[in-house]
């Protein structure tokens, strides 16, 4: 909390104090008038209420009621948040896999269109400031290198697709890619900008786990982070030849059921600085948007409104004063007991309250 007036919080105190001395004054009068009248009884009847009592009460609104009209004056307002610094721009690469094992149906759309779709989101969410388009099955090819005009990646995004592959290029060289992505990133290197790699597979890496997870951490050391985005479930899907009518891919006579390495994948984005998210779903697709993003939705609102804090002390102030107006008036005072209550008799009482007979003076 800041003030812009900071040389009025001296008036806090002060205004406190010249409050308690109204009070003070106040009371010691009621005290002499007590006196005057002859008691705390005949005050109490002709007042309703005790004037020869301390008003704490009273003291303690008055003061804080004086005190909040010296801190709204003083202008307060929330404390500024130190400058952040402007993110640094990303230049990403992603890098999806178009083997075969991308043509599983165990995900809404297929695991390909997962991919192209994520693709699409990429470009018209702005999640990074350049893009750059490799597709991989057992060797990389860069489609598009890093480039800031989105409108060339929505060009070649039909392109991701198994059937751009040949038979014999078939396979996933995940290791193999991470170095691609190097080359396209060494190629229009900014020193001032995060380069990161977005590697959009199932996580078959036939038996080159190793090789991968070298890798990375062979491109982390180098300054890039590997992030990984995972399609597919746990179960798998069988895999069926493209152009022919639905017939399955064979292995020694057995189907092939297409994987899904997920423990991979999570390693190999800790290995590499970055993050995994697994986008079979909508959820975990926006999810990973909203981290390259730096975590800010699109549908947050930076600019929030800040409370007025001066608005609210002099709202504070204004019920103390009210409150004190109804203590002064002795609303509370006559639920109480009378002083007379307290010392009398009832005998006495009834005697008290008797009027004189007529033609008879009191005494």
């Amino acid at each position: 909390m800041t003030f812009e007036r900071p040389d009025l919080l001296a008036l806090a105190p002060w205004a406190a104090a010249a409050l308690a001395l109204v009070v003070v004054l106040q009371w010691r009068r009621g005290v002499r008038m007590v006196r005057a009248w002859g008691g705390r009884a005949p005050a109490w009847r002709l007042l309703g209420r005790d004037l020869s009592r301390v008003p704490w009460l009273r003291l303690l609104v008055l003061t804080t009621a004086g005190a909040c009209l010296a801190l709204a004056a003083a202008g307060p307002r929330p404390a500024e948040p130190e400058e952040i610094p402007p993110p640094a721009p990303i230049d990403l690469i992603v890098a999806v896999d178009v083997s075969l094992s991308m043509t599983a149906d165990d995900v809404e759309g297929t695991r390909i269109g997962r991919a192209r779709q994520l693709v699409e989101r990429l470009v018209e969410e702005g999640a990074a400031d350049r893009l750059a388009l490799t597709i991989f099955a057992d060797w990389p090819y860069a489609l598009v290198p890093l480039t800031d005009d989105g409108d060339v990646i929505r060009f070649f995004s039909p392109w991701v697709a198994p059937r751009l592959m040949g038979t014999r290029d078939q396979g996933t060289s995940l290791p193999a890619v991470v170095g691609q992505a190097r080359l396209v990133w060494e190629a229009r290197r900014r020193d001032d900008a995060r380069a990161v790699v977005l590697l959009v597979t199932d996580g078959e890496a036939h038996g080159m786990d190793a090789e991968l997870l070298d890798s990375v951490a062979f491109a982390a050391d180098a300054g890039m982070e590997i992030w990984t985005a995972g399609v597919g479930t746990p179960g798998g899907a069988p895999i069926f030849l493209p152009g022919s009518g639905g017939a399955p891919l064979l292995h020694d006579g057995s189907p092939v059921v297409s994987g899904y390495d997920l423990g991979l994948l999570e390693t190999a984005a800790q290995r590499g600085g970055g993050l995994f998210h697994d986008i079979s779903s909508d959820a975990g697709m926006r999810s990973l948007i909203d981290d390259l993003r730096g975590g800010i939705s699109a549908s947050e609102s930076p600019d929030a409104p800040t409370p007025d804090a001066a608005f609210w002390l002099v709202l504070a102030a204004f019920a103390l004063l009210t409150l004190d107006a109804v203590l002064d008036a002795g609303v509370f005072a006559r639920a109480r007991r009378r002083p007379d209550e307290a010392t009398t008799g009832a005998g006495e009482r009834e005697t008290a309250r008797a009027p004189y007979p007529r033609g008879k003076r009191a005494a």
